[in-house]
Formats: C-alpha cells, sequence, structure tokens
C-alpha cells in the first residue's frame, strides 16, 4: 500500500512556539534555489526526479482540467493531453513553454517544503533547523521571486534519477507516453538533452551495437553477427523479441535514447530512495490542491457571509434609529 506524507499533522514545535506547517512553508517561498540546494547538500539530502516531475505537474495541472473546453489547445494537443498524468519532465515542461502556462514557482516552492517538512525525521532534520531557515526568510523577504528557469538550473545539483526511470517517470511509462504524445521533432529535442544525437537512420554498426546491448552480447557473440548482413541481424534481432530497424521509428528513436545516454554504473542515493519509496507523491500534492481551493472556496462564502451579516446589522441600526426618532418626535 502507498504510504503518504505525514499529512495529518497540522502543526510543530520551533523551540516551545507551536507554529501551523502551511504558514511555515508559505513563508519559506521566499528563500531562493541556491540556498535551498546550498542547505540539502549540507545535509546530503538528494531527492528523486519524480518528486520534481509531481510538483509541475500539480503547478499546471488546473489549467489542464479544463484543456476540453478551452479554446487554447488545438485538437491534436488535446488528444495529447488525454495522456498527461504519465507525462515526463520534458513534456510538462514543454507543454508549459509552448502554451505559456507560467509555473508559479512561489506554489512550486511552497509544495516542495510541505514535502521536506512533514518527512523532516525521515530526511535527519532537526525542527530546530527550520528556524535558522526562518531566518533566511527575514534576509529574502523583499526580494523578487526567482524564475522557474533558475530554480530548475540550481535544483539539477539535489535531483537526481533513480534506476528503472526515464526524465521523471517509470522507464516503461516514459516509452509509452512519449511515444503517444510526442512528435518526432520532439523526440529529437529530448535525445540532444541527454546528449543523444538521433540519426536519420542507422547504420550496421549501430545496429550491431543496439543488439549486442539489448541481448547482453559477450565479444564472441558480437563478432559472430556482424559477418550477418543488416537483413539477416533485424531478422535475428526480431527471433529473439527484440524490434529493431535501421529506419528507425519513433519508439525505436526513443529506445535509442535510452541506449546511448550516459549510463549510471550504481544506484545513486539509495537511502533517499527508502523515504520516498512507496510514497504517492502526485496523489498526496493533487488532495493537497483541493484542498486549498476548498478552503479559498470556504473563505469567500465566509466573507460572503459576514458581509450580509454587516449589511443585515446596519439596516437593523437605522431601523431602530428611525423608530427611536419617530417616537420621539410624537
Amino acid at each position: 500500500m502507498a504510504k503518504k506524507p505525514r499529512k495529518e499533522e497540522d502543526s510543530i514545535f520551533l523551540y516551545s512556539k507551536k507554529v501551523k506547517i502551511s504558514k511555515l512553508v508559505d513563508s519559506f517561498t521566499v528563500i531562493p534555489s541556491f540556498e535551498i540546494v546550498k542547505y540539502l547538500k549540507k545535509k546530503e539530502i538528494y531527492l528523486p526526479y519524480y518528486l520534481h516531475k509531481a510538483l509541475i505537474r500539480k503547478n499546471i495541472a488546473p489549467t489542464i482540467a479544463a484543456a476540453e473546453s478551452s479554446n487554447k489547445f488545438s485538437d491534436e494537443m488535446k488528444h495529447r493531453l488525454k495522456h498527461f498524468d504519465k507525462f515526463t519532465i520534458f513534456q510538462l515542461e514543454r507543454l508549459a513553454s509552448g502554451y505559456q502556462l507560467s509555473i508559479n514557482v512561489t506554489e512550486y516552492k511552497k509544495d516542495f517544503w510541505d514535502i521536506i517538512v512533514r518527512n523532516r525525521t525521515d530526511l535527519g532534520i532537526n525542527n530546530l533547523e527550520f528556524v535558522k531557515l526562518k531566518n533566511l526568510t527575514m534576509k529574502y523577504s523583499k526580494e523578487q521571486q526567482e524564475s522557474y528557469e533558475e530554480i530548475r538550473k540550481n535544483f539539477k545539483e539535489v535531483y537526481f534519477e533513480p534506476l528503472g526511470y526515464f526524465d521523471g517517470t517509470k522507464v516503461e511509462d516514459a516509452k509509452e507516453v512519449l511515444t503517444s504524445a510526442t512528435t518526432l521533432t520532439e523526440v529529437r529535442d529530448l535525445g540532444k538533452i541527454y546528449n543523444v544525437e538521433i540519426p536519420r537512420r542507422i547504420n550496421k554498426k549501430q545496429l550491431i551495437d543496439i543488439v549486442a546491448i539489448k541481448l547482453n552480447f559477450d565479444q564472441e557473440k558480437i563478432e559472430e553477427i556482424s559477418k550477418k548482413s543488416i537483413l539477416e541481424i533485424e531478422r535475428y534481432a526480431k527471433r529473439r523479441k527484440v524490434n529493431v530497424s535501421i529506419e528507425l521509428k519513433k519508439s525505436d528513436m526513443i529506445e535509442y535514447i535510452l541506449i546511448k545516454m550516459p549510463q549510471e554504473e550504481v544506484p545513486k542515493y539509495t537511502s533517499s530512495l527508502k523515504i520516498f519509496a512507496g510514497m504517492n507523491i502526485e496523489e498526496y500534492l493533487y488532495n493537497l490542491k483541493f484542498e486549498e481551493i476548498a478552503s479559498k472556496v470556504n473563505e469567500a462564502k465566509r466573507k460572503r457571509l459576514n458581509k450580509l451579516i454587516l449589511i443585515g446589522a446596519a439596516a437593523a441600526v437605522v431601523i431602530l434609529v428611525g423608530y427611536l426618532v419617530t417616537t420621539t418626535l410624537m
């Protein structure tokens, strides 16, 4: 069963003072990303890229929820947005920039800190450290909020891709959603991000390299298939459930990126992964958003009710004064 951040917790104690978590994370949004990165690195806290993806997705989700009835998106994009829940980081950022959906940095930071604060014990953060961070909020309270691009650049130092993930998404889900909801040009641009130049078609040597990686060949096996023709190699691979061709289709291009991109030899930051393993961050953030909306609606209702009470009270005073004046004159 997926675990959730410790959402039931409402407040924490800083020294002897009880502070609401919602107010604390609101105050932390003024801290610039370079200071956040400096703090996390000092604590040796590293975070999986799927957390970053969840934060972006929650940020732009309200606009996407109304996509079907909106004139903002083309029919083609509306079709692609049916896969929105599985979008990779690349797809989310491309969508945001292409349709001028600004990623709200304040909201991003608020959600980021909400998860950090609620998981502080597992992350090795003492409550008193939040007092030091509160001091930083005073230092930067008058500063202009930074751009998303700045956050993205700085946070690269503390985000990492776990084994079995690609671009913030499980590899199999990433292959599926990139094939279903990207253009060939976009896939080529994605390749460049990962330092992979995708050729229009691959030559025999590249074909052999791919088959060898897919089938885990040793040098002897590589030399054996090198004697075959391109057509024979393609058939050989197909018989072993490896679909590969010198003519790259979109799915082949995505596979090509996965094979050619720099590979991590050793799984990174396994202790950090244990903290977030099984945690449904995206569901938690969505619930958080709905709670924010409900809270704003209730607040608006409360203000309207208070306004009606004030109007009613004022009317009562006018009537009472009128009655007293009339009585006095009689």
